[in-house]
């Protein structure tokens, strides 16, 4: 089947635009007129390239984790209810509103029509769908749970991003606050201050001392604003290329993890993501030593992800999870002792669930307390800025009204 974008008329004479899933031009006007849509125009739209075509096969931009989310849930709902995958994606393609999440649905039921597996024709997909997905997938498949797969992947992507969200919202205000007094420092010193100092340029009193550095720094910003605007801008950007880089993300994982206060948070969120994805692995039914090669990629920090791989090694030469992930050193104590419990009792899984809630509640608990530190730091900064300035011009008006007041 194809996607066909149409405009047309509804039987009240509105003019409608849309898209809709068919075999051909033909069946797609059926369909409509079935629906009481008058065509007027219908194109099919250019298939996106596959995995076969290029190595990157899915368009920029990507899908939103939300909208992948709800549509988990659906396909979970109509699997349960024993609707046909063909009919179940026939659905979810109608239903959708996200263009690009129905185009690569209409793909991906082209594909499970030609006879292959769903984890097979997602994998066409890997900038939407990971291999964690494809793998849990495939192990729903193979169990006949995949309605139960579906949920507990639909579960975890929402925890992942409500995590996520909480750490974004908790440092967008901050860092709003602090380009918006770099901000105002720099027009302060290139704009406000020049004027106000002419008042002081024909006089002979000796100006104070703050007052003269307040002018000196002045001048230099007003000379080169411009230029450390680009510096500021160029910095962020080259800071952006090398952490791209594998050498640059290797170093700065491992120095953003020794940051006071920003490592501990950003080692609770790795401990966090690591135990809840393998938590959700290991009880869909995924191998641990499978299960561990796909997790180290989910926690994105090149230190941990060493700590895993070497880990991994020593699983399988047969010993325990607890003891290499103890032995890493990148690990806390509480972890691998819920882990070691969890391998002895034969709950590993709700040992990994009672970590990862126990993390993600200090992670809320951090993210709160950082926040409520930063709003006043960053407040009495640009306070503390905006008085200096002040002062320096005051000083100076006190003593030319002291000096005026003389016999």
């Amino acid at each position: 089947m194809a996607l066909f974008d149409y405009k047309g008329v509804d039987s009240g004479g509105k003019a409608i635009k849309g898209t809709i899933d068919a075999d051909s031009s033909k069946a797609a006007r059926a369909k409509l007129k079935q629906r009481g849509v008058y065509t007027t125009e219908i194109k099919a739209r250019k298939r996106t390239a596959s995995k076969k075509d290029k190595p990157s096969s899915f368009v920029s931009g990507g899908v939103k984790l939300k909208n992948l989310n709800m549509m988990n849930r659906q396909l979970a709902t109509l699997v349960k209810a024993r609707i046909p995958l063909d009919d179940a994606l026939t659905a979810l393609v109608e239903q959708t509103d996200d263009p690009k999440l129905k185009s690569i649905l209409s793909q991906i039921k082209t594909s499970v029509n030609e006879g292959n597996s769903l984890a097979k024709s997602c994998e066409q997909f890997p900038k939407v769908f990971s291999p964690m997905y494809c793998s849990m997938i495939q192990v729903g498949e193979v169990s006949g749970n995949l309605d139960l797969i579906l949920k507990r992947l639909s579960e975890f992507s929402e925890s992942q991003l409500d995590l996520k969200n909480k750490v974004v919202g908790a440092m967008t205000y901050p860092a709003f606050m602090m380009v918006a007094g770099m901000l105002i420092t720099i027009f302060l010193f290139a704009f406000a201050v020049p004027k106000i100092t002419e008042v002081f340029a024909g006089s002979r009193m000796t100006l104070p001392t703050l007052t003269l550095v307040m002018i000196a720094v002045s001048d230099i910003v007003k000379k080169h604003w411009l230029l450390m605007l680009l510096a500021m801008a160029g910095s962020f950007f080259a800071f952006k290329w090398y952490t791209s880089t594998k050498v640059g993300r290797d170093k700065w994982d491992a120095i953003s993890l020794k940051l006071p206060v920003f490592g501990k948070l950003k080692r609770m969120i790795a401990v966090s993501r690591f135990a809840r994805t393998l938590s959700t692995m290991i009880g869909s039914g995924i191998q641990l030593l499978d299960a561990i090669d796909i997790v180290k990629d989910v926690v994105e920090n090149a230190v941990i992800r060493k700590a895993l791989i070497q880990s991994r090694e020593s699983i399988s030469e047969g010993k325990t999870i607890a003891g290499p992930l103890r032995a890493s050193g990148q690990f806390p104590p509480v972890l691998t002792h819920m882990i070691a419990v969890g391998e002895k009792t034969g709950e590993l899984e709700q040992m990994l669930d009672v970590v990862a809630d126990s993390y993600d509640a200090q992670v809320d608990t951090a993210i709160k307390s950082m926040t409520r530190l930063l709003e006043p730091l960053m407040i009495l900064a640009m306070g503390g800025m905006i008085a200096l300035v002040a002062l320096s011009i005051f000083l100076p008006m006190l003593e030319m009204n002291n000096l005026s007041t003389l016999p």
